[in-house]
């Protein structure tokens, strides 16, 4: 990487950082943690933050909120940003750039999200010649609607226009304003807009593709750096994620207090969607990662000469089940 390109990365991480919304004070830890939300996703991070269970392993790690995980990624190239929750593909196309972004485990090993579309459109047919919503190009969402896409016969490159528009309530926005027919969007916006009347074609969870949707993600460099760090971060996210589980109705009013949900169908909908989705083992599956890359390779060629164990270290969880941490939390 050159000097001025890296400069350019530096920057554009540090606007980032002073443009997304920070969801934790400062700690005495200096470890930042990026996680791209808004979205149902990012409630692993704040679950773990808010029942104090980082701090129970001696960990307390500054959370940012990114608005993509793009932007994220350009945040962990700039070495600001030390672990990041985002989803596989930024990874694998940094990685196989020459960045040395790694993924250390995975708590969604499947495409949560639902496709909704205007209320003229009900099938999938239908949306032929239509415009498509995404966060950004090389986004989770870029991914899963091209894998989605493929799954139900229609080409993402001419059958349909797929546009990057941001944030999923600005996507929701373009589409009752009439300037998209469809958009990627997780819970509870998706509840949200079918009781506006949009139509759900399909709830992609349920296509059972295998996909590295959400992963814990650091650096080669970090894990010399501060393997501790990150095995103690670990713990607690592992817990927190268990913890979600075990207490429903504490987990609700977190993800009512951070994703402004006052409906109570919709909250409970939001909640059991994020339990299905999650995938308590930690482990990445290689398969998902597969479809990944496979798509990946679609704009950075050199990932065809790459296999997914390229992209994943299991290091951690392999230390954590030897000590017998894991089985603390096995059902």
């Amino acid at each position: 990487m050159n000097v001025n390109h890296k400069a350019f990365l530096q920057c554009l991480a540090l606007a980032a950082l002073l443009l997304v919304r920070p969801v934790a004070s400062p700690a005495a830890d200096p470890m930042i943690v990026g996680v791209s939300g808004p979205s149902i996703n990012m409630m692993y991070a704040f679950v773990t933050r808010d029942a104090g269970l980082w701090q129970k392993y001696n960990s307390d790690p500054r959370v940012v909120l990114f608005e993509a995980g793009s932007i994220l990624a350009q945040a962990m190239l700039s070495g600001d940003v030390k672990m990041s929750i985002s989803s596989g593909p930024a990874v694998i196309a940094s990685r196989s750039q020459g960045a040395d972004t790694v993924i250390v485990a995975a708590f969604v090993n499947t495409l949560p999200y639902s496709l909704v579309s205007a209320k003229a459109i009900t099938k999938w047919d239908q949306l032929k010649g239509k415009r498509i919503a995404i966060s950004r190009f090389g986004s989770g969402t870029d991914t899963a609607i091209r894998l989605a896409l493929r799954k139900f016969g229609l080409d993402p490159v001419k059958d349909v226009m797929i546009l990057q528009m941001g944030s999923q309530p600005d996507r929701l926005r373009a589409l009752a304003a009439g300037s998209i027919e469809a958009t990627l969007v997780s819970p509870p916006l998706d509840l949200t807009a079918k009781k506006q009347g949009y139509n759900i074609l399909i709830n992609l969870a349920d296509l059972g593709i295998a996909y590295p949707q959400q992963v814990i993600e650091t650096t080669d460099r970090f894990i010399r750096e501060n393997p501790q760090g990150i095995k103690n971060f670990l713990k607690g996210f592992i817990e927190g994620v268990h913890w979600a589980a075990a207490h429903k109705e504490e987990t609700k009013k977190l993800i009512a207090k951070y994703l402004k949900v006052d409906d109570a169908e919709l909250l409970e909908a939001t909640y059991q969607s994020y339990v299905q989705v999650t995938d308590y083992s930690g482990y990445t599956k290689l398969e998902g990662v597969q479809n990944a890359m496979d798509e990946v390779a679609q704009r950075v060629a050199v990932v065809k000469t790459k296999k997914p164990e390229d992209f994943v270290n299991t290091r951690f969880l392999k230390e954590l089940e030897k000590e017998g941490f894991l089985n603390n939390f096995r059902k």
